[in-house]
């Protein structure tokens, strides 16, 4: 009989993963040398006063996207994650693909979200700001704004593209790492993703956790 093709595809998506994290390593290091060469090029000489550094609006985007990209929690969500879904689901899907495909879908969205958001110059340094109206109706409103709105460079609000895409554009980056997952689950589940960060933002509107006194 012929030999099953399934270990073989999944040993090329294992290899596959692999070397995308080696070459996202390899960028990262590459992209840190040159930051290290462009700050000692302009370094000041022994003895004198070092120069300050000047903060721009793409240093703080691209520390914004590092911060979100391999922060300890977001290392602990992906794997955190990872874990859980396998204890929860026995659909014959390894550990290993399951954390590969935790792990492509943070990248993915992370990026899209990023990367979007500053061709069209939104702000992706996110805090919940809570609302200072009273009332049941006016709270859950502004919940619902935070969840799905972004801020322009100009402070105004508008539509969070950026971050509705990423949020499919990772479901659809996992889906050759997961067996029997059709676009239609990834569309329901990025879906599902968006309607609970709005659900936890009227929880915590209302509940007051988290709120300054």
């Amino acid at each position: 009989m012929r030999p099953s093709a399934e270990p073989r595809v999944g040993a090329v998506r294992r290899r596959t993963a692999r070397c995308c994290v080696v070459v996202a390593a390899l960028t990262a290091s590459v992209v840190g040398g040159v930051s290290a060469q462009a700050a000692s090029a302009g370094g000041p000489a022994l003895g004198q006063e070092p120069a300050s550094i000047r903060i721009t609006p793409e240093n703080v985007r691209f520390n914004n996207y590092l911060r979100d990209l391999a922060s300890p929690r977001a290392l602990v969500g992906v794997v955190g994650g990872g874990v859980f879904q396998q204890l929860r689901q026995h659909d014959g899907t390894e550990l290993e693909d399951r954390l590969t495909s935790r792990a492509t879908q943070h990248a993915a969205e992370v990026s899209v979200r990023h990367g979007m958001a500053a061709l069209m110059h939104r702000s992706t340094d996110y805090h919940y700001q809570f609302c200072e109206c009273h009332g049941f109706g006016p709270r859950v409103q502004h919940a619902l704004l935070e969840a799905f709105t972004d801020r322009r460079d100009d402070g105004s609000r508008a539509l969070s593209v950026p971050r509705i895409a990423g949020t499919y554009a990772g479901g659809f980056a996992s889906m050759p790492f997961e067996r029997g997952r059709s676009a239609g689950d990834v569309m329901a589940g990025a879906t599902l993703s968006l309607g609970f960060s709005a659900l936890f933002n009227v929880a915590r509107e209302l509940s007051g956790v988290g709120r300054p006194h």
